[in-house]
């Protein structure tokens, strides 16, 4: 029997989750979003994220801004978060995938890496050994992060960019597409080009 989901959000972001929920044989109840009425492709919305129903078996968020995932998430942090992994993907079998992420198509997270909770790992992601991604990030597609990196809270990594082994990237920080970082990156920094420059 199929257990029942419910997708907070019905942006861009959903169009992949509700992918992901299919393959992974869930039976979704409904989407709420703040700001939709009536239906998306398909999928009643049921209300506003404030108006959820407790009751239903597992949670999902589909809203791509980690900021907002942040807030969402430490408002109803006791709900059963469900883990979404695209059939494609390698993950390592001592590899740590966090309540509430999405791990995309194609995607490769090798041994004794981390992900934490609430994050984005999009469509042919290599994350290799040992390395960190803290909650709420983002990482974007045909991004290479290369052994023992780690990620802080709240960063974005933009498409296909590339980060070398050894490097800390500090919190909420934003990394270009295309970037690629060869130094340590602290917190609340932009970085572009190759090599990456703080902007």
């Amino acid at each position: 029997m199929k257990k029942n989901i419910a997708i907070l959000g019905a942006g861009g972001n959903c169009v992949v989750v509700i992918d992901l929920i299919d393959l992974n044989k869930y039976n979704i109840v409904g989407i709420y979003d703040d700001n939709k009425k009536g239906f998306f492709l398909g999928h009643k919305i049921l209300g506003r994220i404030d108006e959820l129903d407790p009751n239903i078996d597992n949670y999902i968020i589909s809203i791509g801004n980690d900021k907002i995932r942040e807030i969402i998430y430490n408002k109803f942090k006791n709900l059963n978060w469900c883990t979404l992994i695209h059939p494609s993907s390698i993950i390592a079998k001592n590899a740590i995938i966090g309540k509430g992420s999405i791990i995309c198509a194609g995607s490769v997270i090798q041994p004794l890496a981390v992900i934490g909770k609430q994050c984005i790992i999009n469509t042919n992601c290599n994350i290799d050994h040992e390395s960190i991604i803290e909650d709420f990030c983002s990482i974007c597609p045909g991004v290479t992060i290369c052994g023992q990196v780690k990620i802080g809270r709240l960063c974005f990594v933009g498409a296909n960019s590339t980060i070398i082994n050894n490097i800390d990237i500090g919190n909420n920080s934003i990394i270009g597409a295309g970037a690629v970082i060869i130094r340590n990156v602290s917190h609340n920094s932009k970085v572009v080009g190759n090599p990456g420059k703080i902007k």
